[in-house]
């Protein structure tokens, strides 16, 4: 078993903590290096990647980025994308 994480593994794990404060569930895989993010429909996530450069997020097919320098910002996105009219409501 690898026990080394990779920095993109580690920055996904920070998304990942990071949109637990918006009750969005999510979970790092490894195996694929992405983070699968929990939409409402059972079985269908939004998957977020870190680029090849290691400066953006993106998901939706890379239609959308973020930069890895602010998560929060990231998280607050992709809460928005999974969960919307419910983002203010949580961080009011």
């Amino acid at each position: 078993m690898n026990t080394e994480t990779t920095p993109q593994i580690e920055i996904l794990a920070g998304l990942r903590a990071e949109l637990t404060e918006y009750e969005v569930r999510s979970e790092v895989r490894e195996d694929v290096a992405g983070l699968a993010v929990c939409t409402d429909v059972r079985g269908v996530f939004v998957w977020v990647f870190v680029s090849y450069s290691g400066r953006y997020f993106s998901w939706n097919q890379a239609d959308r980025q973020h930069p890895v320098n602010d998560i929060p910002g990231a998280a607050r996105r992709i809460a928005e994308q999974v969960r919307p009219g419910e983002v203010e409501a949580v961080t009011s």
